[in-house]
């Protein structure tokens, strides 16, 4: 597929969508136009701090199946996403690698790192940090895991497209057993599924616009050392982000709570 930007061009190569039987198709079909990312405003529930943007471009999904008569044994969710800044911060240029890795530190904290099952965080990240040095553009890859409820999966890819715009790729996958990761890996190995997900992560490629590539050859110029950190420790969520969508606040669940009517 081949997804036009205003400021440059993707292209991957994704499966037909295949999500298991009797889910939620879960699909975004591409649209044969240039997506300008102006963005919408997340549910409330999912983003507290209402501080990031998003449009969604594409989504497909894919069930995986074990030997005959077991049925559905995992699936893996496949979404391209833009993003961009609900305040709009003429300060911060992701195309310099250390903001793109606040901006993507910044919006998974806004969308995971206030959820809690107690007093503990429900989701742990960035796990597995890499960075991905194929691509024309600063580019990070890392993992989060559910850490209350094993068997699930997710794989983060932000790369800027603008000096205020990102692109998210993600990647859920889900096996349906339950126990440890351990018990659960022994019984549905993950390998199928991230085979896939690597699989269409080598197969991405990013085409700056000359107008673009121009930023960024500026950027790199007047910064010839800056690059993607090559390891990036887990945050110590839960926690919250400011209405600027970076910095990353102690959690307090008044902070964003709704008022009572």
């Amino acid at each position: 597929v081949t997804v036009r930007l205003t400021d440059c061009t993707l292209s991957l190569r994704l499966p037909r969508h295949a999500p298991p039987p009797g889910a939620d198709s879960g699909e975004w079909r591409l649209l044969p136009r240039v997506y300008d990312l102006e963005g919408r405003n997340h549910n409330d529930n999912v983003m507290p701090s209402q501080s990031w943007l998003y449009e969604g471009i594409i989504a497909r999904a894919w069930a995986f199946y074990g030997p005959w008569f077991t049925g559905c044994m995992g699936n893996v969710h496949f979404s391209l996403v833009g993003l961009r800044l609900s305040q709009p911060n003429p300060q911060i240029n992701f195309l310099h690698p250390r903001a793109l890795e606040t901006g993507a530190l910044g919006h998974v904290t806004a969308g995971w790192g206030h959820h809690t099952c107690g007093n503990k965080p429900y989701y742990q990240a960035p796990l597995n940090w890499t960075p991905l040095e194929y691509l024309p553009l600063p580019t990070v890859r890392f993992d989060m895991r559910r850490v209350i409820q094993a068997g699930e999966l997710e794989r983060f890819v932000f790369f800027p497209v603008g000096r205020d715009k990102l692109i998210k790729i993600s990647f859920v996958c889900n096996q349906y057993a339950t126990g440890t990761q351990e018990e659960i890996d022994a019984r549905i190995s993950p390998e199928p599924m991230l085979e896939l997900v690597e699989n269409i992560l080598d197969s991405l490629q990013v085409t700056p616009s000359p107008e673009l590539q121009r930023e960024v050859d500026a950027v790199r110029e007047a910064y010839p050392d800056a690059a993607v950190s090559p390891d990036c420790p887990p945050l110590d969520w839960p926690a919250h982000v400011d209405r600027d969508g970076l910095t990353i606040l102690p959690y307090d669940e008044k902070l964003y709570a709704q008022p009572v009517r």
